[in-house]
């Protein structure tokens, strides 16, 4: 009798502690003549990257930027708040043009982040930091999405999230797409 006492009470307490734990907080992105996609952030693994993240989100920050740089089968990337006041086509002639065009891939909100090493992998749909320098303190608010299974960045750049709807969206951005917005919807 004591055994099953024990066993239910070891249950309400497993199920009550499931109760408490805090879903993963969720960004909704905008992408003109895109359409929109859905980002789950994994603060579990990445805390420091994931709170700068959510704050820039929260205040604006994001909101008119472009996709500065798009690499064919690797990666696309956004988040240089110079990009804002670009008004000229970015040149798709050369996709591996690995800065973008006109100064755009520099910038950022000013204030860095440490690396944060975690057990995620860079699959087909998840989102990372870019870095001035692979595994250093570098970085702030350039994120990238990898197209497809990028495994020699593991160790280097940080996974923070991954994509979970929206994907036909992803496959579509060229570079010089512009971000309409990204809000927190979770």
């Amino acid at each position: 009798m004591k055994a099953l006492v024990g066993a239910a009470l070891l249950l309400t307490v497993s199920v009550a502690g499931a109760q408490h734990k805090a879903p993963r907080p969720v960004v909704e992105v905008t992408v003109k003549s895109k359409g929109k996609y859905q980002v789950e952030l994994r603060p579990d693994q990445a805390p420091k990257l994931c709170a700068h993240f959510l704050k820039l989100v929260d205040k604006g920050f994001y909101d008119r930027q472009l996709f500065h740089r798009k690499v064919p089968n690797f990666v696309i990337q956004a988040g240089d708040p110079q990009s804002k006041d670009v008004t000229s086509k970015f040149s798709r002639e050369n996709p591996t043009d690995m800065q973008g065009t006109e100064g755009i891939g520099d910038g950022g909100s000013g204030k860095t982040v440490p690396f944060e090493l975690n057990e995620l992998r860079h699959h087909r749909y998840t989102i990372g930091m870019a870095l001035e320098a692979p595994s250093s303190d570098t970085g702030d608010s350039q994120f990238f999405i990898n197209l497809k299974y990028n495994m020699r960045l593991y160790g280097k750049y940080c996974v923070f999230g991954k994509v979970t709807k929206g994907f036909k969206v992803i496959d579509s951005i060229d570079r010089g797409d512009r971000i309409i917005s990204i809000r927190r919807i979770r």
